[in-house]
């Protein structure tokens, strides 16, 4: 037999409208909060997480039969989790500058290693400064004639 239930939230409790398989529940006690008293109901029989999940969701119905009560407690961690991360002290900062990654990894003379071979150049300056390989093709010809040599000065 199905009965159909309400739905709200009552502090930890959730209340929802429903219609239930009487079958699968089993008789337990729920105290009720804000009533203050004990009733006897009827707890779900059936889990979908695992025991070892750190969820402890608690299902039940009234002693009615017209309304499920889902307890939803505070998930638990460990205090090391719960502790800010730590923030590197800005005056002692040592992280490499761009210059210094890019003569790191081009190693000699960076120009020589540019010609020597500039499509690996080119992927690895793209890669070194999250860009797109377009933005280290030469421009050719055909645009650096067309840009003004003398531009206009701005008022």
């Amino acid at each position: 037999s199905g009965i159909i239930i309400k739905g709200a939230w009552v502090g930890q409790w959730w209340w929802r409208q429903s219609t239930v398989n009487m079958a699968c529940f089993k008789p337990m006690v729920l105290w009720s909060g804000n009533a203050g008293w004990l009733h006897p109901c009827y707890k779900s029989s059936y889990s979908a997480l695992p025991d070892d999940y750190n969820c402890k969701v608690e299902l039940a119905l009234t002693s009615d039969g017209r309304t499920i009560v889902c307890h939803h407690p505070a998930l638990e961690f460990p205090y090391e989790l719960s502790q800010p991360m730590p923030r590197p002290d800005p005056t002692n900062n040592t992280e490499e500058t761009y210059e210094e990654m890019l003569k790191a990894r081009l190693k000699v003379n960076p120009l020589t290693q540019l010609r020597k071979k500039p499509h690996h150049a080119i992927e690895e300056l793209s890669r070194l400064f999250y860009t797109s390989k377009h933005r280290w093709f030469p421009v050719g010809q055909y645009h650096l004639r067309r840009i003004k040599k003398n531009p206009p000065k701005d008022r």
